[in-house]
């Protein structure tokens, strides 16, 4: 743990818990606009695009950056997070080319969709099947067993040499 104790978790500063303090320590907080607060327990991510989601137009950093007092390269960041995020964000994206030749990104958030619950997860399907074509894919049984092969012929080749030894001086 740090002397200084920086990785330890902030505390809220208002009472009107308007202020978001992300699970990472290495993100900054970040203000909640009054029209989201009720998803404040959420990821700021799904935070952002219920504020989409209400604005009902398309969505440039800025405005992200502008509402929720970020930075506009992590408004971008937040964008792409957000075109990537399928499985719980529907929207649609769009980009300008600017006359330097960057791109602009634009967001149209559809719908965001609940947090899946953990009976909608899917189960994990078990074990993997033992590949025998790759590297590392032996159980703790086999490599025991390969061990234990190893050492007994390096003490055959010791026990060898120590007859051809005793053979010699006789």
């Amino acid at each position: 743990m740090c002397p200084d104790n920086t990785h330890a978790k902030k505390q809220y500063l208002t009472p009107g818990n308007d202020i978001h303090y992300p699970g990472q320590t290495n993100h900054d907080a970040c203000f909640i606009p009054v029209s989201v607060r009720q998803y404040a327990g959420e990821p700021l991510y799904i935070i952002v695009a219920h504020w989409c989601l209400l604005q009902q137009n398309w969505v440039q950093r800025n405005q992200i950056a502008e509402a929720f007092h970020i930075t506009a390269r992590r408004a971008s960041y937040l964008i792409a997070y957000l075109r990537s995020k399928t499985s719980r964000v529907v929207s649609i994206c769009r980009h300008q080319t600017l006359p330097n030749k960057a791109r602009r990104y634009e967001i149209y958030v559809i719908r965001v969709l609940d947090s899946p619950t953990p009976s909608t997860r899917r189960e994990k399907a078990g074990p993997q099947p033992v590949s025998k074509r790759r590297v590392g894919n032996g159980d703790r049984s086999m490599a025991n067993e390969l061990w234990n092969r190893l050492c007994s012929n390096r003490n055959a080749g010791k026990i060898l040499k120590k007859r051809e030894d005793e053979d010699d001086r006789t």
